[in-house]
């Protein structure tokens, strides 16, 4: 490095000259390119194909040693088994039984009220049951929102 040269010159200057030589010590290896990953760059220098990107239905393959590899398995998922509703409740329409489903006590606070409501309303309300059972969840919610209201009332 001379004297009257910055580092910055004098790195130049070195370049130019391995250049000029052709004997720079990573002539002729990739090392990155902005915007490309090496799976891009990678993907023309290899001669198989990579795992998994076979064509459906394809022939076996061979890795070069004679060895074969077989061919994807296709596995088809079971079917989902329809999951079993309890709609034995809908059959209880009486004010006693749908109190015995509130689980209404005397003690209860608005905050517990309110989260028997909805309790109760998750298991019951006529959007979320079967149709044929529709006309008697709204009879349930009926009776069990009054219910509800009339002990809140009371509060």
């Amino acid at each position: 490095m001379s004297v009257d040269m910055s580092a910055f010159e004098a790195v130049l200057d070195k370049v130019s000259n391995d250049r000029a030589d052709g004997s720079s010590p990573r002539s002729g290896v990739w090392t990155a390119m902005r915007g490309w990953n090496s799976s891009f760059v990678a993907e023309g220098l290899r001669t198989k194909p990579w795992p998994g990107r076979e064509q459906r239905g394809a022939v076996n393959s061979t890795d070069g040693l004679g060895a074969s590899t077989p061919a994807p398995r296709q596995v088809t998922p079971a079917p989902r088994p329809e999951p079993a509703t309890d709609i034995s409740h809908f059959e209880r329409l009486s004010p006693e039984d749908i109190a015995k489903d509130i689980d209404l006590l005397a003690s209860d606070t608005p905050a517990e009220l309110k989260s028997k409501r909805r309790r109760f309303a998750r298991l019951n309300h006529p959007d979320r049951c079967p149709p044929e059972w529709r006309e008697a969840a709204t009879t349930r919610m009926k009776v069990a929102n009054q219910m509800v209201d009339e002990a809140l009332r009371r509060i």
